[in-house]
């Protein structure tokens, strides 16, 4: 089951929708009291990385990944949050290479083609991030909404698809 589909009054859920009111450490806090045998669920550990990355404890949110992915739950979202880990670091090849990670596992998810065309367009790679920025939008129309919640960085749907047209536009591709 998706992280957005638990069930109510679970601590998933709880943390969902503290995720969607911005309170990243109450919602932290709800998942430090499970039980470790409910930490340790690949959606939990998913959220987790996503409420560790927006307040900005990126060693932790990148030890959560790598947990992730060793038990054997490489999932696009784990790649994304690993790519812009990586990007704040400064790692822009290890970002790149996450957010492609992400693609492949999942075709469908528009964040790391929204971020890997960022990324092109600052690095002057106008044709690239013309051709990630496009595929973004495409994909925006038809994302998941608990997708958006947990890797839209607080944008809704239609901010994203804002942000990724004019950056397509900035990037001298039509809207």
């Amino acid at each position: 089951r998706p992280a957005g589909d638990a069930g109510p009054g679970s601590a998933l859920a709880e943390s969902m929708e503290l995720l969607a009111r911005e309170r990243f450490g109450a919602a932290l806090a709800r998942l430090d009291r499970l039980p470790q045998n409910e930490a340790i669920d690949p959606d939990v550990l998913l959220v987790r990385a996503v409420l560790l990355t927006h307040g900005g404890q990126l060693e932790a949110a990148e030890s959560v990944c790598a947990e992730l992915r060793s038990q054997g739950a490489d999932s696009a979202g784990a790649r994304y949050l690993l790519a812009l880990c990586r990007e704040r670091a400064g790692d822009h090849a290890a970002a790149v290479e996450n957010d492609r990670m992400a693609t492949y596992l999942d075709p469908e998810f528009a964040m790391p083609r929204l971020h890997l065309g960022l990324i092109a367009r600052r690095a002057g790679d106008l044709r690239a991030a013309q051709r990630e920025l496009a595929q973004a939008l495409g994909l925006l129309a038809g994302e998941d909404a608990a997708r958006i919640l947990l890797f839209g960085g607080g944008f809704t749907r239609e901010a994203l698809t804002r942000l990724c047209r004019a950056e397509l536009r900035a990037a001298g591709g039509a809207p």
